[in-house]
């Protein structure tokens, strides 16, 4: 796919959210520490954010073999932690983030979620922040049971959905694997350099803030 300096050509956009739309690592890694020394153990959080980078089911599970501790314990400690957090929705949007959402539906375009989280607290993020309307469709890990990141299972869902081409969507994301995503669905790569992933990302487009996407929407 040839790279272009501008993305006047993008009718779709698909976000990831953990880390793209949302600043919300920190309270993940914070769950997982919570989830760790409730059975009397904890981690580097640099390492955590490293196995996060896959996805959390490689942290809980490298750390439960780590330490001894049964999947299935953790994972119930976790759960406690996790629904006892969700309620409190403590992760905020990253700094001018809407402003870019509300320029491509102020342009006839379209923006669409891809996560790995559910698409309920999903959802509920989007209300506390007055987002909601800014996303034609949520897609998470209870939508079709759809294979994780980075299969192209959810972005060729919504392609087919609704009509777009290789060459009129992206997906934007802060991780390989959104990036795998998108590659394997044949469309364009768009790195959001989130501060806690500090990765340099083969990629379409890049960017360190938003203010510099907005400037080529």
């Amino acid at each position: 796919m040839q790279k272009k300096n501008d993305m006047y050509h993008i009718n779709h956009f698909i976000w990831d959210f953990d880390g793209t739309l949302f600043d919300s690592y920190p309270i993940i890694i914070g769950t997982l520490r919570s989830t760790l020394q409730d059975c009397g153990y904890d981690c580097d959080p640099s390492e955590a954010m490293q196995l996060m980078l896959q996805n959390i089911t490689v942290a809980q599970k490298h750390y439960a073999e780590k330490f001894g501790i049964p999947m299935e314990e953790l994972l119930k400690v976790y759960a406690g932690h996790h629904e006892a957090q969700n309620p409190q929705l403590l992760a905020k949007p990253m700094a001018d983030v809407e402003k870019v959402l509300a320029r491509i539906c102020e342009t006839g375009r379209k923006n669409y979620i891809f996560t790995h989280r559910k698409c309920s607290t999903t959802a509920q993020y989007l209300d506390k922040y007055g987002l909601s309307h800014y996303f034609t469709e949520i897609v998470g890990p209870e939508a079709a049971h759809f294979a994780y990141k980075p299969a192209p299972d959810a972005l060729l869902y919504l392609m087919d959905k609704y009509g777009m081409t290789t060459e009129d969507a992206v997906m934007v994301g802060d991780r390989d694997c959104d990036l795998g995503s998108a590659r394997n669905a044949g469309i364009s790569t768009a790195h959001y350099v989130c501060a806690m992933v500090p990765e340099t990302l083969s990629c379409d487009f890049r960017f360190e803030n938003y203010q510099k996407m907005l400037a080529i929407l």
